[in-house]
């Protein structure tokens, strides 16, 4: 009995052979013809039982039809699978597991070749697209393609991709990937200054601070005229309570880039840490000469004047005469006037700024009384304001 249930094992077996050989012939055929729906429907059906048969060129033709559907421009036959170029790639690894002979060594090779733009180019995609670990999966098949031993008559390293899978692992937080091919790629001398700029951030990211000073060093004094160094350097002194080296930085940066507003822009951010507000004013103002729709600056600039008439208004609170109180605080009253052009010029360039219409709303209640107009827009802007909630 049991000898009857082989035989019958064995014959449904050959059977099955024989209907999966003919499926893959009908799939290659299609794909010849363009037909990529139906050699899809065909090899999918012909690869069904791995049980009965291990058959390696089913697989390479399985490649080949999801590859044709990732490189097709016909958005009907794109829409087949989701992932057709990983399907391929995982057929095309199979076929060579499934090669004793070593006869699928060389067309799985040419189609390899092409898969290395396929990947490079589905990356592309998915880091515009916003999937960041998407686009690390694909620049990493990529390498990996390249890596294979069919390759190695003439290596490849392609520093291009070992960056841009840097960016890409930083961009979706993998730090221990994006520290090893940033690495890489100084290893490679390639990137520059932006090779060490983002392995100091990733590095600082991922908390290893004393390291990520030792690359940003190592890369200004590889690279002292770039600016992407040079903001790295800024943005870390800056942000590390080290005003000081941040300025003699910037310094630097404003003779490289003398028309970079956003240099003048982080002075006046440095100055007003250091309570230098002239110094601060004028360099908020020189940013808006260069960068005249720069929300930033303007909104600092604004605060300033806020800041320096509040102060004005608590010294004319501590004066006990009532005469000279009310001498002052009509100067108050000036100040902030002189205070609302500011953050009316912020809601021009960014309408509905919620900070800057509650800094308005203030002002205007302040100033009902000195000004009928200033009531009507305090109605205004509380409207406004209550509409957001």
């Amino acid at each position: 009995m049991r000898k009857l249930s082989f035989i019958l094992v064995m014959l449904l077996c050959v059977s099955t052979v024989f209907a999966q050989k003919s499926k893959v012939t009908g799939a290659q055929n299609y794909l010849n013809s363009g037909k990529l729906d139906k050699a899809k429907d065909a090899i999918d059906q012909g690869i069904q039982d791995e049980k009965c048969v291990a058959y390696a060129k089913a697989y390479l033709v399985k490649g080949k039809v999801y590859q044709g559907i990732f490189e097709s421009p016909l958005p009907a036959y794109k829409n087949l699978e989701k992932n057709p170029l990983d399907i391929a790639y995982a057929a095309y690894l199979k076929a060579l597991e499934l090669d004793e002979k070593g006869k699928m060594v060389k067309p799985v090779k040419a189609q390899m070749t092409n898969m290395i733009p396929d990947y490079t180019n589905e990356a592309v995609n998915r880091y515009n697209a916003g999937d960041f670990a998407g686009a690390l999966d694909a620049f990493e098949k990529v390498l990996e393609i390249e890596a294979m031993d069919m390759f190695k008559d003439n290596p490849v390293v392609d520093t291009a991709v070992i960056f841009n899978a840097g960016m890409a692992a930083q961009k979706s937080e993998n730090y221990d990937k994006a520290i090893k091919y940033y690495k890489q790629s100084i290893d490679y001398e390639y990137g520059g200054a932006k090779s060490y700029a983002n392995l100091s951030h990733v590095l600082k990211n991922a908390g290893n601070e004393e390291e990520a000073v030792k690359y940003l060093h190592k890369g200004f004094e590889l690279f002292p005229n770039d600016s992407w160094m040079l903001v790295e350097l800024i943005n870390y002194y800056m942000l590390g309570g080290e005003p000081q080296k941040a300025a003699d930085y910037l310094d630097k940066a404003i003779a490289l880039d003398p028309n970079n507003g956003s240099f003048y822009r982080a002075k006046g951010t440095l100055y007003e840490k250091t309570k230098e507000y002239d110094k601060a004013e004028e360099m908020y103002v020189k940013a808006l000469e260069l960068s005249p729709e720069d929300f930033t600056s303007q909104y600092n600039l604004g605060l300033l004047k806020l800041n320096a008439a509040i102060a004005k208004h608590q010294e004319a609170n501590e004066i006990m005469d009532a005469k000279k109180y009310n001498e002052a605080i009509k100067v108050v009253y000036t100040e902030y006037e002189k205070v609302i052009p500011y953050f009316e010029k912020v809601l021009e360039m960014q309408p509905g700024e919620k900070n800057s219409l509650i800094t308005l709303k203030e002002l205007y209640f302040k100033l009902r009384n000195e000004n009928e107009a200033y009531l009507e827009k305090y109605n205004e802007v509380k409207a406004q304001l209550d509409g957001m909630e």
